[in-house]
């Protein structure tokens, strides 16, 4: 198996769960919505660990700690040729490439920047955006089994666990050549080439539809469960 040309492989599987399936917490904010298209780390982790396994590849579910809070982030790990790849599908950002266990990585997505620190006990998500650098990803190598992160799955939104998602909506996906991601009032736009976002403030609950259909081609009212 080519090492590279299967890195290729699971990184244009990435990328397309990117474009096809947002990231969003519709079904946790309102029990009306359906689950269908994306939704959070777990729905979107559990999605591409499919997709990498249909393409013959092993892979099996991760968990890791988001700003200290241990084992709330779900992320997938893929074996290639006897090393180790971590897949972050779910967190919201462009996170585009694979994070090998053997080395550190840097790149640029969307005029973000993101790379790794490793260490022997843990593997350091670093996100640069806006000038501003956040490090709040944090993913160790000792994991509880796949058994347990799928129970935590399953109990996922009936703990009282809060989540940096859980009291105001998100909606983020790649759209064209630019990412695009709504964080409660605020619609951020970022694109290769830009220091900055560009961003839109003040969007009310009402311009929720409109937001969506304008900038994301997404339609809420199919989305929305009858």
């Amino acid at each position: 198996m080519d090492t590279k040309a299967s890195i290729v492989e699971i990184e244009t599987i990435i990328q397309n769960a990117f474009i096809d399936e947002p990231f969003h917490n519709f079904h946790l904010l309102d029990e009306k919505t359906s689950n269908h298209c994306g939704g959070t780390c777990s729905d979107k982790s559990l999605s591409v660990l499919r997709s990498i396994q249909g393409a013959g590849y092993k892979a099996n579910l991760h968990s890791a700690n988001i700003g200290g809070q241990k084992d709330i982030h779900r992320l997938v790990k893929v074996h290639i040729n006897k090393k180790e790849y971590f897949a972050d599908v779910g967190n919201g950002w462009p996170s585009l490439k694979l994070y090998p266990l053997d080395h550190e990585v840097s790149y640029s997505s969307f005029g973000m920047q993101f790379f790794t620190q490793i260490d022997e006990k843990k593997l350091i998500v670093c996100h640069t955006k806006n000038g501003k650098t956040n490090s709040d990803l944090e993913i160790y190598l000792e994991c509880k089994s796949e058994t347990e992160i799928m129970t935590d799955i399953d109990n996922r939104f009936s703990s009282s666990k809060e989540y940096p998602f859980s009291n105001s909506r998100r909606f983020s996906k790649i759209v064209g050549d630019e990412f695009l991601f709504l964080r409660g009032s605020r619609l951020e736009i970022y694109k290769e080439g830009r220091a900055k976002a560009s961003i839109i403030e003040d969007i009310s609950e009402s311009d929720l539809p409109d937001i969506l259909l304008r900038y994301f081609n997404f339609d809420i009212c199919k989305f929305t469960a009858v």
